[in-house]
């Protein structure tokens, strides 16, 4: 018993601090900067929505062990934070946003475009921004573990620079298409149209599938403009994209923006409109 009780009290001097962060993409910039340093959990499992999953027990548990917060914006914070906070009234939070211009969101609404109420929060899928985005996060890092900063610097620099090349790659696929307009659901890629001047259209009505006399104009306005590839997330519903996709002989194409492996997501994404 005594061994036991000795090894539990090693253990908790060695284990390592936790940092919350709200998707998984922002876990992915995390952890490229802070190596073993720290554990990195997201609060948003694999396959859930910003704007629907709930607090679980098992969450509240790991909130109380953390001690910062890095957000981003994302629905679930704004619902969720003051159940977050008074789960751990000691939880820091860092806003990831901090050097980024945010923009309205944009979506297809009664025969115009229109803005949502409230900023697009999707800034990580904009290779320029997440370099943004890791930038806020090493502010904190070398303000809570200064003895590790040539550490965190290498890495932040190491990411920039494959966050660039990535960026490169993106705009030389896109570069030369004639078409520069694609369709989706959910409006997540603003960010991603506007640093690579191309534009999105969204099927979705604050969250909702569009009305008949919407999603006919939705029709007509995607076969003026030639359109061939409508991208669905995984997170929201697909009835109606499959049929405006159906009508215009389109290709659907599923997309992760909420995918771990950002690289990977912004490089299929790019591939899907380039192609």
């Amino acid at each position: 018993m005594r061994i036991v009780l000795l090894l539990l009290f090693a253990f908790s001097l060695y284990a390592k601090e936790i940092l919350l962060v709200s998707i998984l993409p922002q876990k992915y910039f995390l952890e490229q900067l802070v190596g073993n340093n720290f554990q990195v959990k997201a609060l948003i499992p694999p396959g859930a929505s910003p704007a629907t999953y709930s607090l679980k027990p098992s969450d509240l548990q790991t909130i109380k062990k953390a001690q910062y917060y890095f957000t981003i914006g994302v629905p679930f914070e704004k619902a969720n934070i003051p159940r977050i906070t008074s789960a751990n009234p000691n939880l820091k939070l860092i806003d990831t946003t901090k050097y980024i211009r945010l923009y309205p969101m944009q979506a297809h609404h009664d025969h115009k475009d229109h803005h949502h109420k409230g900023l697009d929060p999707h800034v990580w899928l904009a290779p320029n921004l997440a370099i943004q985005i890791t930038r806020s996060m090493l502010d904190t890092l070398l303000q809570i573990d200064p003895i590790h900063k040539e550490l965190y610097l290498d890495n932040y620099n190491r990411f920039a620079k494959e966050a660039i090349a990535l960026d490169t790659e993106i705009y030389s696929k896109l570069i030369g298409i004639k078409n520069r307009s694609f369709l989706v659901f959910h409006p997540s890629f603003g960010y991603f149209a506007r640093s690579y001047n191309l534009e999105q259209i969204a099927i979705e009505q604050e969250g909702k599938e569009p009305k008949i006399k919407d999603l006919l104009h939705l029709l007509q306005k995607a076969k003026i403009k030639g359109i061939k590839k409508v991208i669905i997330e995984p997170q929201f519903p697909k009835r109606s994209a499959k049929l405006i996709a159906k009508k215009l002989k389109a290709k659907v194409i599923v997309i992760d923006p909420l995918a771990y492996d950002w690289p990977k997501s912004l490089k299929s994404l790019a591939d899907a409109i380039s192609h």
